[in-house]
């Protein structure tokens, strides 16, 4: 008798990274609409650099922020703009049944996402490369306001990934519900762009918005980065809005975890 071929069970980290890969092919599958994102990646950043240089031109300052604090707050927005917008969504999988598919495999449906959510975003970097240049050559953003400050911007950046992953998951996860995604996806966007900063400045809003934006994720998206660079808090301040960001990308993980097993039970395929 001939014995049988041991079957290595590759480990999560290798699923991972194919299904990592597999959402960058999915991006760059369509390549012209890839080039034109790289090529206009940067028009929104120009466009509002262009709009605050004229105002401030002649005001000044606006809520602190004069020229030089102003324009280098659009790039560290445009940079982590990336982060947030960039990855990829799987909405479509609740929408046509195949989650049905996923119930079926040996791999956790979260971590799959997250795995396609950097994926997709991997394929938007050369966008914020293109337009970073651009406005580092153009615009020419202070640099940050220490060493110390520059390594936690860095870190706070890189924690707004997770973060962006969770708030992308649970709004895809209301899906299970709606039937829909197209408003929630919106209304997400919108959200998430108004309270994170990236419209304008927290600064400028009026104290009970500002308040009821520390409240929520969104606000260390752009918000917190942008304060941490210009040095708009100490060492030690920086530090506790990088620990409020560790502690919202555990919280919404979990929350997500929750989500997920009450949305199960609202699986509807081919109308049963």
């Amino acid at each position: 008798m001939t014995a049988a071929p041991l079957r290595v069970r590759p480990s999560a980290f290798s699923v991972d990274l194919a299904l990592a890969v597999v959402a960058l092919k999915r991006r760059l599958a369509y390549r012209m609409n890839w080039i034109f994102g790289v090529v206009l990646g940067g028009g929104e950043l120009l466009v509002s650099l262009t709009l605050w240089g004229t105002i401030l031109a002649e005001q000044g300052s606006v809520a602190g922020y004069d020229w030089d604090a102003m324009r280098t707050y659009y790039v560290i927005g445009f940079v982590t703009a990336t982060f947030i917008f960039g990855g990829s969504d799987t909405a479509h999988r609740i929408l046509d049944g195949s989650v049905a598919i996923d119930l079926l495999k040996p791999v956790d449906f979260q971590r799959a996402r997250a795995a396609e959510f950097y994926g997709g975003l991997a394929g938007s970097l050369p966008t914020m490369a293109v337009g970073l240049t651009i406005a580092l050559i153009f615009f020419t953003p202070l640099p940050p306001a220490s060493f110390a400050a520059g390594l936690l911007t860095l870190v706070s950046i890189a924690l707004i990934a997770p973060i962006a992953f969770s708030v992308v998951y649970l709004s895809t996860m209301l899906c299970f519900w709606t039937r829909s995604y197209h408003g929630i996806m919106w209304a997400r966007q919108t959200v998430v762009a108004f309270f994170s900063g990236a419209m304008v400045p927290l600064a400028i809003m009026p104290g009970p918005l500002q308040v009821l934006a520390w409240c929520l994720p969104f606000v260390h998206f752009t918000t917190t980065p942008s304060q941490i660079y210009l040095g708009r808090v100490d060492t030690l301040g920086a530090i506790g809005l990088i620990a409020a960001q560790l502690a919202w990308v555990v919280a919404l993980w979990f929350l997500g975890r929750w989500l997920w097993s009450r949305a199960v039970r609202a699986v509807t395929i081919h109308g049963g």
